[in-house]
């Protein structure tokens, strides 16, 4: 594959594989905007077929540190502290065993597994599920720390996250801004461990040169957006392709 290059800028990308990444950023960027989450999963699996999954792993952690960064001004005052606190303990624990899983996993297995993953969360999420317990001090460490390790491996934490916190009572706009605040966290926290491991790719701020601006952009679309839009129908159509996305990945792993 003949990849884009000026001297020190290079992408690993042709013409219209990069014409399809950026519109996937575009898309699954909005959804960010609007539901808090979503973006890394949809961007995970909808660029699988141009990138392995040790180079969309950094790149996602970059670019949620960068949305979560530009949109915390917005929803500082509805995080809520203590399930961000708990479920980061969880995930210092599990972001480092998903990046030693992922740098040892074909990329493959690392999207069957995401795919299994992602396909319980949206059947939880479909069914509206309730966990009584969901404020408990353990369970929440424990989201954390399974998060952490979905993370750390496919960057699809925030879709746990996002399960255990509709499981509450709490309210869109707070969950909104806990998972804004806990991606921050996690993605920078992760970063330091995948360049540990040596899984940041050398192209990596070529990628980020050319899709964090689209990212920034369609996630500030997606925010403005918020009041004005059917969130319940655009809940459905994002748990629809996440779903479809899913089972693509996990039938694709079985099949191999």
């Amino acid at each position: 594959m003949q990849g884009i290059s000026l001297e020190w800028f290079y992408l690993p990308l042709s013409s219209l594989e990069l014409v399809y990444a950026i519109s996937i950023v575009f898309i699954a960027g909005v959804v960010r905007g609007l539901a808090g989450f979503g973006f890394s999963a949809l961007c995970f699996f909808s660029l699988a077929p141009v990138f392995s999954a040790q180079t969309i792993v950094p790149l996602m952690f970059v670019m949620e540190a960068m949305a979560s960064f530009h949109m915390l001004p917005k929803v500082w005052r509805q995080i809520p502290w203590r399930w961000v606190g708990l479920l980061f303990v969880g995930a210092s624990v599990g972001i480092p065993l998903g990046v030693m899983v992922l740098q040892h996993w074909q990329s493959d297995w690392v999207r069957g597994l995401a795919g299994a993953g992602v396909l319980i969360a949206c059947l939880a999420l479909w069914r509206k599920w309730h966990f009584k317990s969901a404020e408990s001090l353990n369970w929440l460490v424990f989201a954390g720390l399974v998060s952490g390790f979905v993370n750390g491996l496919a960057s699809i934490g925030g879709l746990v996250v996002a399960v255990y916190m509709l499981s509450s009572t709490m309210p869109l706009k707070v969950m909104r801004a806990g998972i804004v605040l806990f991606f921050l966290i996690v993605n920078l926290y992760g970063l330091f461990w995948l360049n540990g491991h040596d899984l940041v790719s050398p192209h990596l701020p070529s990628l980020l040169l050319v899709m964090m601006p689209v990212m920034l952009l369609s996630n500030q679309l997606g925010y403005s957006l918020f009041n004005r839009i059917d969130i319940d129908m655009m809940r459905k159509f994002t748990l629809a392709l996440l779903s479809g996305l899913a089972t693509i990945a996990l039938y694709s792993a079985l099949s191999s």
